[in-house]
């Protein structure tokens, strides 16, 4: 079996450090994965192209920098970019494969993959290897799910990659959805976990033997909220596996020992946020619209909202919706 491993350090991980890779870390992590083996590399702004324009959080450096960084730096592993259809335009794309990038990965959340039609053709049509990544993938039941793989495989694109986004999904849960997958439609599957509850690296093995073809990781995990299956653990668990020395672990060991774990030091990445979002399957990018609502509720534990919301709500999550709960929160109690 061949199996891809996408290192996502430069890119999910630049969520969790304010999108502040320079350009001489970012050259030391670039060439430092190449030669432990990896040959396939996300790197750029958190959110993807056109992020640090749009978003009010820029990178350290401009799209165009990383890529031409990568360029100049990389001799035998491929790079991409991530793509979202909120920051990013048919120009970005342009950009991209006139600098040489190899893929992109065009996010969407799993029940708007119609807003990423056009974008799949045109990365299409300028020749680069797109990787459509399911957000969010545990919002829906698995008979839509296999809709949206079936729209996929119509659009031909290269790789689906279903995305564990809060860290929520069980063992089980992963099996199903890329056996299903497989089975029923037979459309190239790849995995993006999330550490929320610790079953980041466990999930990543079931998905490799369920069938995935490409596994997300990341150096020490780094990435939004409690990070990802980490790239050293995998490394070592696939040649336990029999997959041979695919990668070397001990030089991912010093890559996230030197350079990634000063970058964190201090965080708890298993904070009671992070734990309870896991619980909840509440993506970390609404808290903030939690924390702003529950400010004028004191009495109310953010957690039992967090709670309560998900269960209404996984993609959409609005203010109004959150006061909803809180009055139905407090209304109980009395």
């Amino acid at each position: 079996m061949s199996l891809k491993i996408i290192d996502c350090t430069l890119r999910d991980g630049s969520n969790a450090i304010n999108f502040k890779f320079e350009r001489d870390l970012t050259k030391i992590i670039l060439t430092g994965l190449e030669k432990a083996g990896i040959r396939w590399i996300d790197m750029g702004h958190g959110f993807g192209l056109g992020a640090s324009k749009k978003s009010g959080k820029p990178a350290s450096l401009s799209d165009e920098a990383y890529m031409e960084l990568a360029k100049s730096s990389l001799k035998k592993a491929k790079f991409g970019f991530f793509f979202l259809a909120k920051f990013g335009e048919k120009k970005d794309i342009k950009l991209a494969s006139q600098k040489g990038v190899d893929f992109l990965r065009i996010g969407s959340n799993i029940t708007e993959i119609n807003q990423i039609e056009d974008f799949v053709k045109y990365a299409k049509e300028n020749e680069l290897i797109v990787n459509v990544c399911l957000m969010k993938t545990y919002a829906v039941g698995i008979k839509k799910y296999l809709k949206v793989l079936e729209k996929l495989k119509k659009w031909e694109v290269n790789l689906v990659t279903l995305m564990d986004s809060a860290g929520t999904m069980f063992p089980k849960n992963v099996k199903e959805y890329f056996v299903q997958g497989k089975v029923k439609v037979g459309i190239p599957l790849g995995f993006h976990a999330h550490n929320n509850l610790q079953l980041a690296i466990a999930n990543a093995l079931v998905a490799i033997e369920s069938g995935a073809e490409e596994i997300d990781v990341s150096i020490g995990g780094l990435g939004r909220s409690a990070g990802n299956a980490p790239t050293e653990i995998l490394a070592i668990l696939l040649e336990k596996y029999n997959f041979g020395r695919l990668l070397d672990y001990k030089l991912l060991s010093d890559l996230n020992d030197n350079y990634i774990f000063p970058l964190i030091k201090g965080e708890n990445r298993f904070s009671s946020q992070a734990i309870t979002f896991g619980f909840a399957g509440f993506h970390s990018s609404f808290f903030p619209l939690i924390k702003k609502v529950c400010i004028k509720y004191p009495s109310v534990d953010y957690r039992d909202v967090v709670l309560e919301v998900s269960l209404k709500e996984k993609v959409k999550v609005t203010e109004d919706l959150i006061e909803e709960v809180i009055k139905n929160i407090i209304i109980k109690k009395r």
